[in-house]
């Protein structure tokens, strides 16, 4: 599942609140990439199941990288 929102530094945030709660400093230094919509401007990251925020959801990022063709 992923966070969704309009405002990059809302899921900036919500990283590094997950970062600090899980002492992410070595070989594992972040929880999760901000991921841009390739052509929307809206983001998106993973979710954590321990940190949760009230922000928009979805199960999978599906068109999020290309163009979807029919």
């Amino acid at each position: 599942m992923y966070y969704t929102s309009t405002n990059q530094n809302d899921l900036i945030a919500y990283v590094e609140r997950v970062n600090v709660g899980e002492q992410y400093n070595g070989t594992t230094t972040t929880w999760a990439n901000v991921i841009k919509h390739y052509n929307e401007d809206l983001w998106a990251v993973k979710t954590h199941p321990k940190y949760e925020e009230e922000l928009d959801t979805l199960e999978v990022l599906e068109g999020w990288y290309e163009e979807q063709t029919v």
